[in-house]
């Protein structure tokens, strides 16, 4: 499952991404269906997630392929997230599964469902003047500080030193990581460590991944809103270096836009 996926799981089921129009949500779940677009499927008391396809919809149910290794105890009424790519969109709903049965998992008519652009989940990295300093409070572990790399709406790329104690993994709950952004106080959000990678430039550090989990929706709109004006910003400059290749890039971006495109 890519990142882009784990990242739209955690804000994409905001009220601004609803479907307004039920003949367009019902279209959206047709397509998947016709199309057999492959979803990504979530129980949500569990960590893992699952490839699976819809196979067939009706007024009160949709039918779902059984994911491999999906658990074959899933208790009835339990809670499912299903997010998918559609048409350079992310399209996704919740659900209660109703039965299992040999091959397909029946499951509720979602009562909503939520569409957002691949490009609200860019990353972006800050600028030279922008704060970029990360303190992350672990469980258990020493607090360590490290410098944003990048930052989406739905989490941040952090390079950091090594812990000396304990190392970071994969799934690690972090109860609190505080960092700041332009023309705003310092925030502060629980998270989940998504990947962690060796820096290659240091051995001693670490680039780290982290998601963040239920964050104040007025928290989260304020990265949204930097993410998007550090997007425009950086179009903005490109835009400027193509029409004209005689003006030298400014020394404070120099290095610093990376992957503003990848999720």
């Amino acid at each position: 499952m890519t990142e882009q996926i784990h990242e739209a799981r955690q804000h994409l089921f905001a009220e601004r991404y609803r479907v307004s129009s039920w003949m367009h949500a019902t279209n959206i779940l047709s397509s998947l269906i016709q199309d057999h677009t492959f979803c990504t499927l979530w129980l949500d008391d569990h960590t893992e997630s699952f490839n699976t396809l819809l196979l067939d919809m009706q007024e009160k149910f949709l039918w779902v392929d059984v994911p491999l290794n999906f658990p074959q105890n899933v208790c009835p009424e339990s809670s499912i997230t299903i997010i998918a790519r559609l048409d350079g969109l992310l399209s996704g709903f919740r659900s209660n599964i109703v039965r299992m049965e040999k091959e397909v998992v029946v499951i509720r008519h979602p009562d909503a469902l939520y569409q957002l652009q691949r490009r609200q989940l860019y990353r972006v990295p800050p600028t030279v003047q922008d704060p970029d300093q990360v303190e992350v409070y672990r469980q258990g572990a020493q607090m360590i500080t490290g410098r944003m790399q990048d930052i989406s709406a739905g989490g941040l790329r952090i390079l950091s030193r090594r812990p000396k104690d304990f190392p970071f993994l994969p799934g690690e709950q972090i109860p609190q990581i505080i960092f700041g952004i332009r023309d705003s106080a310092p925030l502060h959000m629980p998270a989940i460590v998504r990947f962690v990678d060796t820096y290659a430039a240091d051995i001693s550090g670490v680039i780290l991944g982290v998601a963040f989990q239920d964050p104040p929706a007025a928290d989260q709109e304020k990265v949204a809103q930097y993410v998007q004006t550090r997007d425009r910003e950086i179009l903005r400059l490109l835009s400027i270096g193509l029409r004209s290749s005689a003006k030298a890039e400014p020394a404070s971006w120099k290095g610093r836009i990376k992957r503003w495109w990848e999720t």
